[in-house]
Formats: C-alpha cells, sequence, structure tokens
C-alpha cells in the first residue's frame, strides 16, 4: 500500500508551521509530508522540517502547482 501523502498549503504561516510539526512528529511517520511557500522560508524553519520537500506557489495564478504535482503528487495522479 502507497503512503499518503500530505501537502501543508501555507507552510511558512502559524498553523501550517504547526501542522509541519505534528505531521512530522508522528510515531512511525505514516505520511509524506511537503509544504507550499510564497516568499523564502526562514532557514530555522527548513532546518526543522528537513527532508520535508517546499514549493514556492502564487495562491492567487496557481503558478507552482504544475511542479508539485510532477514531482510530489505522481503518485496521487496516476491513481485517478
Amino acid at each position: 500500500m502507497d503512503r499518503k501523502r500530505v501537502l501543508v498549503v501555507g507552510g511558512t504561516g502559524y498553523l501550517g508551521q504547526h501542522l509541519l510539526q505534528g505531521f512530522l512528529e508522528m510515531e512511525g511517520k505514516p505520511y509524506d509530508v511537503a509544504f507550499t511557500h510564497h516568499s523564502s522560508p526562514p532557514q530555522k524553519l527548513l532546518d526543522a522540517v528537513s527532508p520535508c520537500p517546499a514549493f514556492p506557489v502564487d495562491l492567487q495564478t496557481g503558478q507552482g502547482f504544475d511542479t508539485i504535482s510532477a514531482t510530489f503528487g505522481q503518485v496521487c495522479s496516476r491513481t485517478m
């Protein structure tokens, strides 16, 4: 069975950071986790959530979602 994937939209925000932390602290790490950001995430955050991939996305234009689909979402795309 494939692992579930979780994309936290707005991972550099207050709620997003706490969601990332919660997912990464789960016992057994049952999920692959990635997050989106609009501006460059602080290095401290990147260090804390490593090796979580971070994707730059503009929510107004949708620019960046294709990259997520092509890399992080490969399994999800094939099952639909």
